[in-house]
């Protein structure tokens, strides 16, 4: 009875000591190609996004943060995706490469 005891009070203090792991703080990091593929997590992007970054001179590629069913992506892309998407032209429109 007393190993009995002993044994559940050593099993539950190394649980104690192990950390949670919390789903909704996992970070997923996706290209812009990869996410667009996902309707619901572009409702989200647009949702959460809005294009007043895209300004800034010699940036290429631009990483964001959104939420999506209680995971956190970081989406990049390059200034020319982002501003498609932006400007609604059509978000699989592959952008012209710069000279």
């Amino acid at each position: 009875m007393i190993a009995i005891l002993l044994a559940t009070a050593m099993v539950n203090t190394a649980s104690a000591d192990e950390p949670k792991f919390n789903p909704a703080s996992a970070v997923i990091k996706l290209t812009f190609q990869q996410a667009i593929q996902s309707p619901g997590l572009v409702a989200a992007m647009y949702k959460q996004l809005n294009g007043g970054f895209l300004g800034g001179p010699g940036v290429q590629y631009i990483t964001l943060k959104v939420t999506y069913q209680n995971h956190v992506y970081l989406i990049t892309g390059s200034t020319d995706e982002w501003s498609l998407f932006f400007n609604h032209k059509g978000i699989t429109e592959k952008p012209k490469r710069r000279s």
